[in-house]
């Protein structure tokens, strides 16, 4: 019997000695729960070369009797692939109501030339300028040249007037790119 009671009295001081522990290291003690994910892929970023936000830009008359307009934007590329496709999502149209502005067409210009733009069809572009801050990949600025024409003028309505419009363009890596997967064993900084 005496072993029953010391049998007894060990369990009790073993579960006051867990709920004596289980409690907060302190009062002030905050627990957090983060989920991590990771995604391995291609990286793409495409920016104002200063990583400020494009606002309405405007398209400037060209010649004196405001025929034709343009515009020019830089625009960066960073990615980990060279190869990228680059598609106009929906035909720039540039309207005011009740007139639209013609033979809109959107270049990306390069060293090597000027790429036209066209909705319908991916354009694949290679950037060759390697990064120099560290970012493992690929850091060049282009220019996106923008142009289209006045209305053809005749009839009694002027073509005078605001015209607006929207230039939706998707860059997305190859995904035939060329890279080959790592074999063997992979280490990681640090290990």
């Amino acid at each position: 019997m005496k072993i029953g009671k010391q049998l007894a009295a060990l369990v009790v001081c073993g579960a006051l000695t867990g709920i004596a522990s289980a409690g907060p290291a302190s009062p002030q003690a905050v627990v957090k729960k983060i989920t991590l994910t990771a995604h391995i892929g291609d990286s793409l970023f495409v920016s104002n070369p200063d990583n400020a936000a494009y606002g309405v830009v405007e398209l400037n008359a060209t010649d004196a009797r405001q025929q034709t307009f343009a515009a020019a934007l830089p625009i960066r590329v960073r990615t980990t692939n060279p190869d990228i496709n680059v598609t106009l999502l929906q035909p720039l149209r540039l309207s005011n109501g009740r007139d639209d502005l013609v033979n809109a067409k959107v270049l990306l210009t390069s060293k090597a030339g000027d790429a036209e733009i066209a909705s319908g069809g991916a354009r694949p572009l290679t950037l060759a300028k390697p990064a120099h801050d560290g970012f493992d990949g690929y850091d060049e600025t282009r220019t996106l040249k923008i142009s289209a024409q006045a209305p053809a003028g005749g009839g009694a309505v002027s073509a005078n007037g605001p015209y607006r419009g929207d230039l939706v363009l998707m860059f997305e890596p190859v995904a035939s790119a060329g890279r080959e997967p790592v074999t063997g064993a992979v280490t990681v900084a640090g290990e």
